[in-house]
Formats: structure tokens, sequence, C-alpha cells
């Protein structure tokens, strides 16, 4: 089966806010706090003027990323609950979520949501 993007949300999320945060606390550092350990261990940012651009767009990404990481977390384990229900009829109520929920986490979750109408008879 052929993997999509979707597949690697999570990690794309996790990776990209934790440079925002290395970023973040970098810039916090040359803007307010001016610790030498981070300046001697050659962790600094010589992008001029230019700081003040790093510090918000780093603490806005890191926010909104963070915030799509547990997002995704979060629709997976609505997911997992929703398929694993033990009656039909929470399947087929909830049928329509469950699609949705697939359609924005990848894949696996396309092919277990198949299995899942399979064994469930279920169009």
């Amino acid at each position: 089966m052929e993997r999509s993007i979707r597949d690697y949300q999570q990690i794309i999320y996790i990776v990209i806010s934790a440079v925002s945060l290395i970023f973040f606390i970098i810039s916090t550092n040359d803007l307010l706090v001016h610790n030498k350990a981070i300046i001697h261990a050659g962790l600094t940012i010589s992008v001029g003027g230019w700081i003040y651009w790093v510090f918000t767009v780093s603490l806005i990404a890191s926010f909104v990323f963070l915030y799509m990481f547990f997002k995704t977390v979060s629709n997976l384990r609505k997911f997992a609950k929703l398929i694993n229900s033990p009656s039909k009829q929470t399947f087929v109520k909830n049928l329509v979520d469950l699609e949705k929920l697939a359609q924005s986490l990848g894949t696996e979750e396309k092919r277990v949501l198949d299995q899942a109408k399979e064994r469930w008879k279920v169009k």
C-alpha cells in the first residue's frame, strides 16, 4: 500500500515544534536573559534586527505545531475508541466521523476502517 504524508504527520509536527522551541529559547536568551552558558556554548543567532521576527515566528510555530500534534493524538484515540466499539449501532452511528478521521489520519486508519466495515457488513 502506498504511504502518504499523513502517515508521518505526527513526526513532522513534533520535529517542527522542537526546532521552533529551540529557536524560541535561543532568541529569548538573546533578547531578554543574556545567559552566558548559552552564549559560550555557541548557541546564538546573529541575525541583527531580525531577532524579533525569529522570536515571534518561533513562538507562534511552537504553539501551532504542538497543538496540531496533540490534536492528531486526540483524533487517533477517538478513532481507536470508535473503531473498537463492541456494538454495530455505535459503529454505524459514528461512521461519518470515522470516515473523516480516517481521511485525516492516514492510510493505515483507512485500511482499518475498511476492515471494520467488512466485519460489520456496512457499505
